[in-house]
């Protein structure tokens, strides 16, 4: 964080009316003690608030990986064909295929094909329920403390303006001061943008699989549109000054 000084002519000012028992010492202290913690909860609340949404981020990239399709495993098993599975040489038989990947599926009779299918988890549901759950938690907190963060921040500028008007501060100051607080919105923003995206990624997925035959899918992409939709909500709330 950068440190800013008062202008000399006006630190001689205030040691000589015997007013210098404070200094701006961070960006945006005002040199009253509530003034001064007001500010530094504000800091603390953009940092708290990165982590937040990066570990959002995270979470969905869960979501993007449990909803992959396991491709070369499903070719190993389609291409041994129901009947083989239903052998004591299934075991070896996957293990064959899973060499040659989805190519082996070409081999595998149609009958086969469309049991396999029909039973093979293409997608960890499991998984994806668990980084779906806690996505919509994080997401909770998120959409909680955003509008607190959002209004601490223009109470901060609104004051920064204030200290420039009396000349406390010079427009570069205020406008380094500014800038950090718009640094960290677009920052918040960004990171909103890249979990809506995971988002429309995972349903992609998911749409794949269920066109590859899984079935019981339709609560887990209702639930990833939700958070899609939550997720660009909460941006639109973002302005970046």
């Amino acid at each position: 964080m950068k440190i800013t000084a008062l202008p000399i002519s006006f630190a001689i000012v205030v040691l000589v009316s015997g007013c210098g028992s404070s200094t701006v010492g961070s960006p945006g202290q005002t040199g009253s003690p509530i003034a001064a913690l007001r500010f530094q909860e504000t800091h603390e609340s953009d940092a708290a608030m990165l982590e937040q949404t990066a570990a959002l981020d995270a979470l969905m990239r869960d979501i993007v990986r449990s909803s992959t399709v396991k491709h070369a495993a499903v070719g190993a098993a389609l291409g041994c064909g129901i009947s083989v599975l239903a052998t004591a040489n299934a075991s070896g038989c996957l293990r064959s295929a899973a060499a040659g990947g989805v190519v082996g599926a070409v081999s595998g009779n149609l009958a086969g094909r469309r049991e396999v299918a029909r039973r093979m988890q293409l997608v960890s549901a499991n998984d994806l329920v668990r980084s779906i759950r806690k996505s919509n938690e994080k997401l909770d907190h998120i959409m909680t403390d955003l509008p607190q963060m959002l209004s601490r921040q223009e109470n901060i500028v609104a004051t920064l303006g204030h200290r420039k008007a009396s000349g406390e501060l010079s427009q570069d100051e205020y406008e380094s001061q500014v800038a950090h607080i718009r640094a960290s919105r677009a920052e918040v923003a960004e990171a909103l943008i890249l979990s809506s995206k995971q988002a429309t990624l995972a349903q992609h997925n998911l749409a794949d699989a269920a066109a590859q035959g899984q079935t019981g899918l339709e609560w887990h992409i209702r639930a990833i549109e939700q958070l899609e939709r939550d997720t660009l909500s909460a941006r639109s709330t973002i302005s970046l000054l």
